[in-house]
């Protein structure tokens, strides 16, 4: 497989790999608590669709690749978060960790959107991604350089975006309050 657009230099073909090739799941360290019981801290605690509360303690800690398991608010943009740092994750969330630096985990978070997981779930009002499943997802794999390059090339993107959300946010609750304190 060769992408038609590419950074110049790069002309490799990319590799068809299955997901549990590059790599390793730490589903094992995964602990759910009930809202009632977390205890208010500064450590982002993770479930399906990302940050659902604040925590102390962490579950997990490293640079690891969070994918929606069940409970996944959007079938279609399929809930996939990198996380960097000490995290706890509930156990709606598969946490993956590259292998040996086979895969750039910015690359592989935008590696699997691209793949249509609702033609994998199971389940019926709550679709599930089995782990075993996930673990033979389809992803295409360019040399480890390249994917350095595009990994950072869209977390920018992604960061640029965010930016402008939120200024979209605020231009909006402007309008809102003007329009509100125009026509008294």
């Amino acid at each position: 497989f060769k992408p038609e657009v590419r950074y110049k230099n790069f002309n490799d073909a990319w590799e068809q790999r299955k997901l549990g090739e590059v790599v390793e799941r730490f589903d094992n360290l995964r602990i759910p608590v009930t809202s009632s019981k977390r205890e208010k801290g500064i450590t982002p605690y993770y479930g399906a669709n990302g940050i659902q509360d604040y925590v102390q303690g962490y579950t997990h800690d490293g640079e690891f690749v969070l994918v929606a398991e069940d409970g996944a608010n959007d079938l279609q943009n399929y809930p996939v978060h990198y996380v960097n740092g000490k995290v706890w994750v509930n156990n709606h969330a598969h946490v993956l960790q590259v292998k040996n630096k086979m895969v750039d985990n910015l690359f592989l978070v935008n590696a699997i959107k691209q793949i249509k997981i609702e033609t994998y779930l199971v389940g019926g009002s709550r679709a599930k991604l089995n782990a075993d499943v996930m673990m033979k997802l389809p992803i295409k794999v360019p040399t480890f350089n390249e994917q350095q390059r595009l990994g950072k090339y869209f977390a920018r993107l992604d960061s640029l975006i965010t930016l402008h959300q939120c200024k979209l946010e605020k231009l909006k609750q402007l309008k809102k309050f003007l329009l509100q304190n125009m026509f008294i």
